[in-house]
């Protein structure tokens, strides 16, 4: 059975019709949910997206380049692969913010599972010709060289196995600190530090916590 010119351009216009309305809002909600603004939506994240602010994927550095949360902690080898762990992502995340209780999770003890969570192909997508290149330091082309010869064995290495505090900067272990001492004998200055790095980061849109409220209560009254 032959299909007619018209027949078949009604068929390319009306695919392409629907086409439109699936992939716009796709793109769009992608987009969307995708940036550093987003993630800090969960109140959790605050040390995250604060630490990265300071480093220089944020957009601070020389060339003025900057990551969003999803170019480091997404795959990128393949459409499949990102849009399935985003939604991954934002199932379990989305549970833990409603029905967990996120602030006392242990990001500290967290962070050593960094390799499962930061994906090489991330890192080269932008750093595409670093692992080769010849204008780094003597000390990086070595660990470049091995890191290329463990590929594929029971030894191999991440991006984020050397580059502990790629993203989000040095200080992102003291904003942790911050909002969950270590030791109990630090818990006064510890919450200072913390509201003086929200108030740094949200400026007039600072919002404290019951917490944070409390204390500052606390301290205006032994005034």
């Amino acid at each position: 059975m032959r299909i007619s010119k018209k027949l078949l351009a009604l068929i390319i216009l009306i695919s392409g019709i629907i086409g439109f309305f699936v992939v716009v809002p796709v793109h769009y909600a992608l987009e969307k949910t995708s940036t550093d603004k987003f993630c800090d939506v969960c109140h959790e994240m605050d040390p995250m997206v604060i630490a990265y602010q300071d480093d220089v994927h944020s957009g601070k550095g020389k060339t003025g380049i900057k990551a969003q949360c999803v170019d480091c902690h997404l795959p990128h080898d393949n459409i499949v692969k990102y849009v399935y762990q985003k939604a991954k992502n934002g199932v379990l995340e989305g549970y833990s913010h409603f029905f967990d209780e996120p602030e006392k999770f242990d990001w500290n003890k967290r962070r050593e599972e960094r390799e499962h969570y930061v994906f090489d192909n991330g890192c080269t997508s932008c750093h595409a010709t670093v692992i080769d290149s010849k204008i780094t330091s003597e000390q990086a082309q070595r660990m470049h060289a091995h890191y290329k010869k463990l590929l594929g064995t029971e030894r191999e290495l991440k991006c984020a196995s050397c580059h502990v505090s790629a993203g989000h900067g040095i200080g992102l272990r003291n904003y942790l600190e911050y909002w969950r001492p270590t030791y109990k004998i630090y818990e006064k200055k510890m919450m200072e530090e913390k509201i003086k790095a929200k108030k740094g980061f949200f400026g007039d849109e600072y919002k404290p916590s019951a917490e944070e409220q409390a204390f500052m209560d606390a301290s205006s009254a032994k005034k």
